[in-house]
């Protein structure tokens, strides 16, 4: 009987090291899903939409990085309006093309550097 006794008291230390090993190997997996959901918060943390009329660093959809944005500029609502108001006054009338000209005047669109994806518009007036 003391070889039986001895034999079960071995396995059952045999059987509590796995489940303590188990049980490590476990906590450190959980760990792991922490670290990663913090590295997701940090990248989410840039912008989706333009901010600004300058380029910046915004989050492409498509890539899923953060990208410094590439800007280029349009005509949009805001510079027909100008155009419109500067007919109205016939004296400025000479006057009406500038907002063709300038790009203070139209919007701004922002693109992704790596993909060219279309971000965002930044309007001028209207936005």
């Amino acid at each position: 009987m003391n070889d039986n006794n001895l034999d079960a008291q071995q396995q059952q230390t045999r059987s509590g090291q796995s489940q303590a090993t188990y049980k490590s190997i476990k906590s450190q997996n959980i760990e792991l899903q922490i670290n990663t959901n913090t590295l997701i918060q940090q990248e989410s943390s840039y912008p989706n939409v333009p901010q600004t009329r300058q380029s910046e660093k915004l989050l492409c959809s498509k890539c899923n990085v953060p990208v410094d944005s590439d800007i280029s500029y349009e005509m949009g609502k805001g510079s027909y309006v100008v155009i419109i108001i500067l007919l109205a006054l016939i004296i400025t009338s000479f006057l009406a093309f500038l907002p063709c000209l300038l790009n203070n005047c139209k919007d701004v669109q922002h693109r992704c550097s790596k993909c060219t994806k279309l971000l965002g518009t930044k309007q001028f007036l209207f936005g």
